[in-house]
């Protein structure tokens, strides 16, 4: 398995970030959601905010002060730490602000999590360019890189890697991707639960390509 290179996306993916924001929306809006209430990715849409509510959200969630609260998934540390010790390299790949670099690094090796270094990708078109200092590259950037899996959760990235790559792609599962059909990307697209079942997932992707 030394030779896998793994994307992991951060948001819902490493960490529970959803949980946090559900605490930021009814303190900040007084709306109480439950996480299987949160439908779709847009969370202006999930939680029924107007613009000038979803851009005071955005500036709040990407906070270090939130940013830093956040758990990790159960179970991605003793994966991580598996896959590390048997050669796996793991690159986060992140559409967080490039400007919240600083507090990813710090929260990642806080939790211990192993990894090879951090990617910010302009996943939503959000990202300034007047942003010095640190690389963001473009969802297109990705395709030559050699990935073995990626394990995402947002529908946007995850359409992108079905028709634009040939990456094979872990679908960590969320409300927000439910609904989504990808039987037409069957044997390539993986549905999973945990990250018990990424991990068996890489296992397989290896052992086919021995």
């Amino acid at each position: 398995m030394s030779k896998a290179l793994v994307y992991v996306d951060f948001d819902d993916v490493l960490c529970q970030t959803a949980d946090a924001f559900l605490g930021v929306v009814e303190r900040e809006f007084g709306r109480r959601y439950a996480f299987d209430d949160i439908h779709f990715f847009d969370l202006e849409k999930s939680f029924h905010l107007n613009q000038e509510e979803y851009e005071h959200l955005m500036g709040l969630i990407h906070d270090p002060s939130i940013l830093r609260i956040m758990v990790p998934m159960p179970g991605v540390l003793d994966v991580l730490k598996e896959w590390a010790a048997v050669g796996v390299q793991t690159v986060v790949v992140t559409g967080r602000p490039p400007e919240t670099e600083p507090v990813c690094h710090e929260w990642l090796e806080r939790h211990n999590i192993q990894y090879d270094r951090v990617l910010f990708v302009d996943k939503y078109g959000r990202t300034p360019s007047s942003q010095v200092g640190v690389e963001v590259v473009v969802p297109e950037n990705l395709i030559d890189l050699g990935f073995t899996l990626a394990v995402e959760d947002a529908p946007a990235m995850i359409e992108f890697l079905v028709h634009q790559t040939d990456i094979p792609v872990a679908v960590l599962e969320r409300p927000w991707n439910r609904r989504m059909d990808l039987s037409r990307a069957e044997g390539r697209v993986v549905r999973c639960k945990d990250w018990l079942a990424v991990g068996e997932v890489l296992n397989e992707r290896v052992r086919c390509s021995a």
